[in-house]
């Protein structure tokens, strides 16, 4: 437990050291484009910029999707890079490609050179649209639902075109069984479909797809659902499209979960219970690996992360009502909430500029006795929920109890 507090301290020293910079965590050594095109209506550029300071190549892999022309795994010719250069390539020409085709793209340094990454596909006047590249260890796992808002179907009406939503499927390393479905205040459909390792399937019109009502549809909510409980760790990638039927302008939409696999940014934390069947709720129920404060002078220490600027409400979850809580900022030792008889408490951290230099801030969630007497050890859990995500408390050690 000493080593990991001295690994906590020795990265708050280095991040202190450093300036914030980057706004977006968008650099990798290999980035998924989830659609590219090259069909008489839509081609696809993509744009890659090195972030290592070094000459090296990426490789770009296209899969075309099973609802193309010739399904399957092509190794397009690798993009060079200077340091620093940014180039742009044509997915067509880069992976030989004529005819009707569509599916995405994989770019990949072999060595540990970063590099960002986005497309452009338009149509022939020039109308389109951007997807960014997402490094694959940002996407994908998490929930085992996704969800797209706001899609629409439109028949044309005066100088109003139609609109039309098509809507994308995309695994990774492993196979997947999925539904599809569509919801708003019109009706409702669903399809259920798989898909093998690397691969992607394209559901045009998706009303008409999962067998939804006729007619006008506004305000739909899509959700692309895992339907196996085994294949829950496995990647399901989820978008839409919302076109005109004129002009073939359209947009890109990624479908959203409310959680990816990321154990440091946990919207809701049940620490030490298990999660309940109500979203954002835990049951009250301490799992058998539940830390117990042991003694009347003895607290728990815990650690965590919060994403500033942002509100974390925190409870105790125990049978016993002779617990506190507090909140210590490790940077600066400073109690910014709980504190004697506190069972909860709620922090607004403010403004990100203004802790840390800009970092995201290490934090010590304590649970204490408030009485002496009593029977010990007192077994408790922590139920956190908080905008950004916060960190899953880790049990550091136990100190002598302050507070």
């Amino acid at each position: 437990m000493q080593a990991i507090r001295q690994f906590v301290f020795a990265s708050l020293a280095m991040l202190f050291a450093a300036h914030a910079a980057a706004q977006i965590d968008g650099a990798g050594t290999s980035i998924i484009i989830p659609l590219v095109a090259s069909t008489a209506s839509f081609t696809s550029e993509v744009t890659v910029k090195d972030e290592s300071g070094t000459a090296h190549s990426v490789s770009m892999t296209f899969y075309e999707a099973q609802t193309s022309a010739t399904p399957g795994t092509r190794t397009c010719s690798p993009i060079s890079l200077s340091a620093f250069q940014v180039t742009t390539v044509s997915v067509a020409a880069q992976c030989a490609l004529a005819g009707n085709h569509h599916g995405f793209v994989i770019l990949r340094d072999a060595s540990d050179n970063w590099f960002f990454a986005f497309s452009r596909t338009q149509n022939p006047q020039g109308i389109g649209f951007s997807v960014e590249g997402y490094p694959l260890g940002h996407i994908g796992g998490g929930d085992p639902f996704s969800e797209v808002g706001g899609i629409k179907r439109k028949a044309a009406s005066g100088a109003s075109p139609a609109y039309q939503t098509n809507c994308f499927v995309v695994t990774l390393d492993d196979p997947v069984t999925y539904a599809v479905s569509v919801d708003d205040g019109n009706g409702s459909g669903t399809l259920v479909d798989s898909l093998g390792a690397f691969q992607m399937k394209r559901y045009l019109d998706i009303y008409a797809a999962t067998g939804a009502p006729a007619g006008d549809h506004a305000n739909t909510t899509v959700t692309f659902e895992k339907i196996d409980a085994a294949q829950f760790p496995d990647t399901l990638i989820g978008f839409c499209t919302v076109q005109d039927n004129t002009s073939f302008g359209a947009d890109f939409r990624i479908a959203k979960t409310l959680n990816e696999a990321d154990t440091g940014r946990l919207r809701l934390n049940c620490f030490a219970a298990s999660f309940g069947s109500q979203t954002g709720e835990c049951t009250s129920s301490l799992l058998p690996s539940a830390p117990a404060v042991p003694n009347a002078t003895t607290k728990v220490r815990m650690l965590t992360l919060i994403h500033a600027p942002d509100r974390a409400a925190c409870s105790i979850i125990s049978a016993s009502a002779n617990l506190e809580m507090r909140l210590v900022r490790i940077a600066d030792g400073a109690v910014v909430a709980g504190g004697s008889n506190a069972t909860s408490f709620q922090y607004n951290t403010g403004k990100r500029s203004a802790i840390g230099g800009g970092f995201h801030q290490y934090y010590f969630l304590e649970v204490g006795p408030i009485a002496n007497t009593g029977t010990f050890p007192i077994p408790f859990g922590i139920k956190c929920t908080s905008g950004n995500g916060m960190a899953d408390p880790v049990a550091v050690q136990g100190v002598a109890d302050d507070f």
